[in-house]
């Protein structure tokens, strides 16, 4: 993590000192909704609804293609709701403990016997995204395809606050003791942007947590057949997509 905040520091160095040679400088602001999940608590989804804003700085490494950077506040996050007569969540069926499911008895956060679930994990983050973004120009003359844009890119993020509840009972401190965070995650992003008019944009991006935020099960309590698996298994990672508007505020061509 100390090597990707370095990195993070030295982009910045480069974006400031290119911006200012070619005297370029281009900066923004986004905001919009996001629909997450959180892998290992048996809630499906993306069902917890949130919201992000950023501000973003970029610089152009060629004709069609920027290297940007971002400071964002974003909410992530798991909801479930399940019925005892729920049958897409085998609660009627299975009762107790969904199918496959290594839910504990002593879980705090486990269905009652019935199978009715009242499920909420509120995560906020402080987020650092690097992103190669790219014009589809170049790759096709389509009307209006050509003028979209896509990107892909990493971020470093951390937990600034966090609210996890069961069936209406607090379980945050409960939970924060039994499974602590981890301190900060790393991301995998992939985008999409759609113009509206001049400087505004319509932006789309998934983005797949590939650290954990903290550790689910032990070793003894999950079955798995290799490493990987059961790295997966055992922790638990962030899934959100996001949606929202994209403005550009500030422009300045070279002399």
């Amino acid at each position: 993590m100390k090597g990707f905040v370095r990195l993070i520091l030295g982009v910045c160095f480069v974006m400031a000192w290119q911006g200012i040679a070619a005297q370029t400088f281009r900066g923004g602001f986004e905001a919009g909704v996001t629909a997450s999940e959180v892998s290992g608590d048996d809630a499906g989804g993306p069902d917890k609804l949130g919201w992000y804003a950023l501000v973003f700085t970029n610089t152009d490494v060629h004709s069609h293609a920027r290297l940007q950077l971002e400071l964002m506040y974003i909410q992530k996050g798991s909801r479930a709701y399940h019925e005892p007569w729920d049958e897409e969540h085998a609660n009627k069926l299975h009762g107790y403990f969904p199918a496959g499911s290594p839910w504990k008895e002593d879980d705090p956060i486990e269905p009652d016997p019935s199978g009715y679930r009242d499920y909420r994990f509120n995560l906020h983050y402080v987020e650092v995204p690097l992103l190669l973004q790219f014009d589809f120009s170049p790759l096709t003359r389509l009307p209006y395809v050509e003028h979209m844009s896509g990107e892909f890119g990493v971020s470093a993020s951390v937990v600034v606050g966090h609210f996890e509840e069961n069936e209406g009972m607090d379980v945050t401190d409960l939970m924060a003791e039994l499974r602590p965070f981890k301190a900060a995650e790393l991301n995998l992003l992939a985008g999409l942007y759609l113009p509206i008019s001049d400087g505004l944009r319509f932006h789309m991006r998934f983005s797949q947590g590939i650290t954990p935020l903290r550790t689910r099960y032990g070793k003894d309590e999950i079955s798995c057949a290799g490493t990987f698996e059961c790295y997966r298994k055992r922790h638990q990672f962030n899934t959100v997509w996001s949606f929202g508007l994209s403005y550009t505020f500030l422009m300045r061509q070279p002399f």
